[in-house]
């Protein structure tokens, strides 16, 4: 955003993925997929804090501590031989403590094992503002290959866009009946707000597993948690597949994600509480685990404009 200039409706300072149609100059760049912010500030226990600083309103989660170990005491049915003078009791025998898993780095190996191999993935799940997004693609990391579907609806500015990336070709188009902008990726940065991708997390899903501070399994393939939304820096993530929620200084927040039989990842769920608003759940599916993808780039597409390379 150049100097002076003020976001667009809908949109943050900071964001996720836009897919956005610009082939012309005199045009006005429209995000398609907007971010929207979460934010939550923390009161302190002083009186001199303003209300007026608060955006939001949250409280720090319960912290459950649990006791393990303890002293056991075995009832036997014959009483004991008590110890002569000549005997000495019995050392007792030393038992080696059970090693503790390591469930969350379970957890990671497999995130990014699924992330690692192509797939396929679905996002569905409720926005802040009264919005919902739905969404699919599939993503190649080793081929560089990336191909989305995303729709915002519900709110002010319900959006849509679709956005196919080879290498550093990326094509950008807000709608099937219009057509595709080409964007030399070489050319722009990849945290650009409107046109820039990054293969190092094109779905948001490093930034996920990274954000994760504990897990447990609570079932054969079930994994419950916490993660921190925010991240680290202020980048959207969320919903994974579709990072559109840029969250700031929110409490750990609670997630459950499925595998199944072979450890693939299936399913990963994300629920958010701000303090004013109704909580924000998502939903990113996954399949096709190393299976092979078709996906090449439009077989047209027209220039984007000069005003997009910030030489």
């Amino acid at each position: 955003m150049g100097a002076g200039q003020q976001p667009y409706p809908g949109s943050c300072a900071v964001g996720g993925h836009g897919y956005e149609h610009r082939p012309r100059a005199h045009q006005r760049p429209s995000v398609g997929v907007p971010a929207v912010c979460l934010a939550a500030a923390y009161a302190a226990a002083s009186s001199e804090v303003s209300a007026a600083l608060l955006t939001l309103l949250t409280t720090a989660p319960a912290v459950t501590v649990g006791l393990t170990g303890g002293l056991l005491l075995a009832a036997g049915c014959t009483r004991a031989t008590e110890p002569t003078r000549t005997e000495s009791p019995a050392p007792a025998e030393t038992v080696a403590p059970s090693p503790t898993p390591d469930v969350r780095g379970e957890l990671v190996a497999a995130l990014e094992r699924s992330q690692g191999v192509a797939h396929r993935y679905a996002v569905r799940g409720s926005l802040p503002e009264g919005r919902s997004v739905e969404g699919s693609g599939a993503l190649d990391l080793e081929q560089q290959r990336f191909r989305a579907t995303i729709s915002v609806t519900g709110g002010k500015y319900p959006s849509a866009g679709s956005r196919v990336v080879v290498g550093t070709d990326s094509y950008q188009r807000p709608s099937d009946d219009e057509e595709w902008v080409h964007v030399d990726l070489k050319r722009v940065e990849p945290d650009d707000l409107f046109v820039g991708f990054d293969w190092a997390d094109p779905t948001g899903m490093t930034a996920f597993t990274s954000s994760i501070v504990s897990a447990q399994r609570t079932g054969t393939h079930t994994y419950t948690g916490r993660f921190e939304p925010s991240g680290r820096g202020i980048k959207s993530f969320l919903p994974v597949g579709a990072p559109s929620i840029v969250s700031i200084a929110m409490p750990p927040s609670p997630f459950t994600i499925t595998t199944d039989d072979q450890g693939w990842v299936t399913s990963i769920e994300v629920e958010l509480t701000p303090g004013d608003g109704p909580k924000v759940t998502t939903t990113t599916t996954m399949s096709d685990h190393g299976e092979p993808l078709e996906i090449n780039a439009p077989a047209r597409s027209v220039e984007a404009a000069d005003f997009y390379y910030r030489e």
